[in-house]
């Protein structure tokens, strides 16, 4: 039987992926992927299944609601089990595919050709590693793998408006991102030189859409419909003035997306507070990465007839990095490799339509060098120790980093180096609730009792207080025989009297 362009491609998608992700299977829950454990009770309760469109996606001042998101952690509970090896393989998959419909949209848009190379950059882009390696990069996956089905459906001569409509809102429904999707199907359309009569009802079923999930996600967040609320660890751009965030938006835009996306080198895990300094005015970074923009910006228009290609890709890239750029408005992150999955397709785009032809020797060569970045960047992501160790090296002025680090060697047993880094994560910044909760452990286990109730007070007091220090505070009454005390702190805890009683009882014993 002969195998048709398309089923060819698709089964290169997956030897591909498979060969650089394929060790991700045998990985762990690392990193942000710890609150999917956290949430195991409810996620893997199939009779709880429906409330998944009803909650937000995590806590709800995120304001985010990323249902889809949330209904693939469950069916992953439910169907295969508690095991992290499941979460990993879907994400593969799902990312396999992913590369598949770009080559799929691409060629029915421009050419096989723009479709195959793109496909394959895309898949092979180190930038990605974050996305496809831990767990909760999913809803990255699943926004683009929605909003290239509704693109293809787009270009079809016949569009299925059911179709249509439920692509829109399964993108939205997995990451907000997925805004863009329906600027750059008005892109697509104005480059095709489709009749705008034809697209009258599919555009109304596609703001339908929009306003279904609008609906459902006010119903959901209330307050935090259009607001959220995070800490200056997460995001110090939501607490400095407009000039100081849009200026170090830029310096972030050249810096880490752009420089990244291209080179696919010092990827790193972690942003946060104080990685990235903030600027208050114009410096070399951010004077590039202006003109980065706005070149970009000047390709859409020039290149409208001779290379639309270099056109869309331009839209996508623009469009893409828009929302999660903190320019128009702070989101709950400062900057994140994850952020960069969308807008790259456009890059991607771009590189496939320049050098399918005369630069094809130098594009295979590009290709190999990300595909081996990729696959020793993806090994950094199997366990939590690799990937603190390698996020302290590439973001040493992180107080996220440098805790996590210390909570490693805490768990080890190394009480001195993990002291060590609490104290250096407490200097960059004191008020971290997880950072000082964590200094009042290596308290605790030298026994000055005083010092580490003090710490885990004090990261109860934060406005973002870290609940395991009511645990903590409760440990040390029952090692104290404080029973009373230590149930006070235990019900604060576990919000269980039955629980705790019988938890006091058997310490007892």
């Amino acid at each position: 039987m002969k195998l048709s362009g398309n089923k060819i491609f698709l089964i290169i998608c997956f030897l591909i992926v498979l060969f650089v992700y394929g060790q991700t299977i045998f990985g762990e829950f690392v990193f942000d992927d710890r609150i999917i454990l956290e949430y195991k009770p409810f996620l893997s309760d199939i009779n709880q299944l429906y409330k998944t469109v009803s909650i937000s996606y995590w806590a709800q001042e995120a304001g985010l609601y990323r249902p889809i998101t949330l209904l693939t952690y469950s069916l992953n509970y439910i169907i295969f089990g508690s095991g992290s090896w499941s979460f990993h393989l879907i994400n593969i998959l799902l990312y396999a595919l992913t590369g598949y419909f770009i080559y799929v949209f691409f060629k029915k848009m421009f050419s096989k050709k723009i479709g195959f190379w793109s496909g394959l950059i895309f898949l092979l882009l180190p930038i990605h590693t974050e996305v496809v390696a831990n767990i909760v990069g999913r809803a990255e996956i699943l926004a683009l793998f929605f909003s290239l089905l509704f693109f293809i459906e787009l270009l079809k001569k016949k569009i299925n408006l059911w179709k249509l409509g439920l692509w829109i809102f399964l993108a939205l429904a997995s990451k907000e991102t997925a805004i863009v999707s329906g600027l750059i199907a008005l892109i697509i359309i104005l480059i095709k030189k489709f009749q705008i009569k034809k697209y009258i009802l599919p555009g109304i079923v596609s703001i339908g859409s929009f306003f279904i999930y609008l609906f459902f996600r006010f119903l959901v967040l209330k307050q935090y419909f259009l607001n959220i609320s995070t800490t200056m660890v997460e995001n110090p751009l939501l607490f400095v003035d407009f000039n100081q965030r849009i200026l170090t938006s830029f310096k972030i835009f050249y810096s880490v997306y752009f420089k990244k996306t291209i080179l696919g080198l010092n990827l790193c895990s972690d942003y946060s507070y104080n990685q990235i300094s903030v600027i208050n005015r114009l410096d070399l970074e951010s004077f590039v990465g202006i003109l980065i923009f706005l070149f970009f910006i000047i390709l859409i228009f020039v290149f409208w007839k001779s290379k639309p290609f270099i056109s869309l890709g331009s839209s996508i890239f623009i469009f893409g990095f828009l929302p999660v750029s903190n320019i128009l408005i702070p989101i709950g992150t400062i900057a994140g490799e994850r952020l960069m999955y969308f807008p790259s397709l456009g890059i991607c785009l771009i590189l496939a339509g320049l050098f399918r032809k005369k630069l094809l020797i130098l594009l295979i060569l590009i290709l190999v060098f990300y595909g081996g970045v990729s696959t020793i960047r993806a090994n950094d992501w199997l366990t939590e120790e690799k990937i603190f160790f390698s996020a302290a090296k590439c973001a040493p002025n992180s107080v996220l980093s440098r805790s996590n680090l210390g909570a490693i060697y805490y768990l080890k047993g190394d009480l001195e180096n993990a002291e060590k880094e609490f104290l250096i994560a407490n200097d960059i910044y004191d008020n971290y609730s997880k950072g000082v909760n964590n200094l009042g452990l290596i308290y605790w286990k030298k026994g000055n009792i005083e010092k580490a109730k003090e710490l885990f007070l004090k990261a109860l007091d934060s406005e973002f207080p870290y609940h395991g220090a009511y645990e903590n505070l409760g440990l040390i009454g029952l090692e104290q025989e404080n029973y009373d005390e230590a149930k006070k702190w235990l019900l604060l805890f576990y919000n269980d009297e039955e629980f705790v009683n019988e938890y006091i009882e058997m310490f007892k014993l």
